[in-house]
């Protein structure tokens, strides 16, 4: 996915902007990212998905935005989901991937758009 840094915030936090809007994420790599500069990255969700977390979307296009909790709000197509609780997240082009406690109920969302919302991403440069 790329993103565009806006801001650097307290213990290594970002503010950040994409495709999908505008996010707070954990900068998770050695070098420190320059504000304004566009980075290539991979998002992960270091929470173990629960079905707590997942609903299917009234929303049919993707997201990935802070919301007013500091939540972060994303949705995507759920493209995949294995029984040991694997999945993959959509976001047109990119993808997310996250653990989940599997459920069948998270199973029978597949290949529908998903709202997840999580406490915190983290993302890393893929340095592309």
């Amino acid at each position: 996915m790329e993103i565009k840094v806006q801001d650097k915030i307290q213990d290594s936090r970002i503010v950040f902007t994409s495709d999908f809007g505008e996010c707070i994420a954990t900068w998770d790599d050695d070098e420190d990212p320059d504000p304004g500069r566009k980075y290539t990255v991979e998002v992960n969700i270091p929470k173990l998905i629960t079905f707590d977390d997942v609903d299917e979307s009234e929303e049919k296009h993707c997201l990935l935005e802070s919301d007013q909790d500091d939540q972060i709000h994303i949705v995507g197509i759920l493209e995949d989901y294995e029984e040991d609780g694997f999945a993959v997240l959509r976001l047109e082009e990119s993808i997310i991937c996250f653990d989940s406690k599997f459920d069948e109920h998270i199973d029978q969302l597949h290949g529908k758009f998903i709202d997840l919302f999580v406490p915190e991403i983290k993302i890393t440069s893929v340095g592309i």
